[in-house]
């Protein structure tokens, strides 16, 4: 059968689509009627669109999980997950934990992501300030130095014929910057070499890495936990835990403990061989499995660092607005500096 076009969900739609499709297993209404039901009441366009094209399939007695597969919305590690839940006759609980599952992660998604584009609008403000000095006030100050018969330093008159091009050739260059600027950005985004960059400077960057680093290990901790508990063996919880992660070196560097493992190394040993997780996150994972309770452990630690990447966030919010501020007015008082200092000279020589 010729799959429909693909439609994009992200972890919200996820979370909201498993735990309906989870309290309609629970009502005890079939699951072909339960889905038309759905599709007929869900208000986005996206969902509705999705939900017709599983009732369609359901309705034809096709297993959930494989009408999922054949939809093509969802992620690997849902469809999987899916059916783990059928086979083993647990789809209510499977799909409640996975609802728990993408809106955790939708919500930590969520507040790296608003943390990050704050700092993003305030630099730009930055910019546009600095642009707007340099295009339009820097002249001003030229042409009064000037009828004194004085001059600029050569640091600000640098900067007036850098203000000066940019006003001759705006209607050119600024639609040309932000053409390239897009395109090397998708570029990134698609490109395998380009992701891998991406990914590495996440891990690297001097603040952020150890943000991002926490919200792996989180993700990693949260995705094991509701593996473990549902009875899948370690070996294939981390080939599937692998398949969430959206950092592929993240992703890699898992792969890479699993062949260790498998080769009969230690699996906390492996872990930690990965240099993505803090020594107490593998020492802690190692006390859990002693005791048989490897799972709970897990959850414990995913909470903890989500908690952490909150803390994080909201420490990070709060310094990086006053530190743009000191950065702007410091450039502002130079550049005005270096203009008015001549000018207060030749005041002076005239007074």
């Amino acid at each position: 059968m010729v799959s429909d076009k693909r439609t994009k969900l992200d972890p919200a739609d996820l979370a909201w689509l498993c735990e309906q499709i989870a309290l309609v297993q629970r009502s005890g209404i079939l699951l072909p009627e339960g889905i038309a039901l759905l599709a007929e009441s869900a208000d986005v366009p996206r969902l509705k669109k999705v939900l017709k094209q599983l009732s369609d399939r359901v309705s034809k007695l096709m297993p959930l999980s494989d009408a999922m597969q054949e939809v093509q919305a969802f992620p690997p590690y849902l469809v999987r997950m899916v059916r783990i839940g059928e086979l083993s006759g647990n789809l209510d609980k499977v799909l409640t934990g996975l609802a728990d599952f993408y809106l955790r992660d939708n919500d930590l998604r969520q507040k790296v992501r608003n943390a990050l584009v704050y700092p993003l609008v305030l630099l730009l403000m930055m910019l546009a300030i600095i642009v707007l000095l340099i295009v339009r006030v820097l002249p001003v100050f030229d042409q009064v130095l000037g009828s004194f018969g004085g001059q600029m330093p050569p640091v600000s008159q640098g900067l007036l014929h850098f203000g000066q091009f940019i006003s001759r050739h705006a209607f050119w260059l600024i639609p040309t910057l932000v053409v390239v600027a897009v395109g090397v950005w998708l570029w990134f985004r698609k490109s395998a070499p380009g992701r891998r960059l991406l990914d590495q400077i996440r891990l690297r960057l001097p603040v952020l890495g150890t943000l991002y680093r926490r919200l792996y290990a989180s993700r990693f901790a949260l995705s094991m936990h509701y593996l473990l508990r549902s009875g899948i063996d370690l070996d294939s919880a981390l080939s599937m835990t692998q398949a969430v992660m959206d950092n592929s070196l993240v992703s890699s560097r898992i792969d890479e403990s699993r062949q260790k493992i498998r080769s009969g190394s230690d699996t906390f040993v492996a872990l930690q061989e990965t240099g993505l997780f803090p020594r107490l996150f593998v020492r802690m994972l190692a006390l859990g499995s002693r005791a048989g309770e490897l799972d709970t452990v897990m959850s414990k630690i995913a909470q903890a660092y989500e908690n952490e990447v909150n803390n994080r966030l909201t420490r990070l919010t709060g310094m990086v607005e006053p530190l743009l501020v000191i950065i702007l007015s410091l450039v502002v008082g130079i550049i005005l500096l270096t203009v008015m200092m001549p000018l207060v000279e030749i005041m002076s020589s005239i007074g």
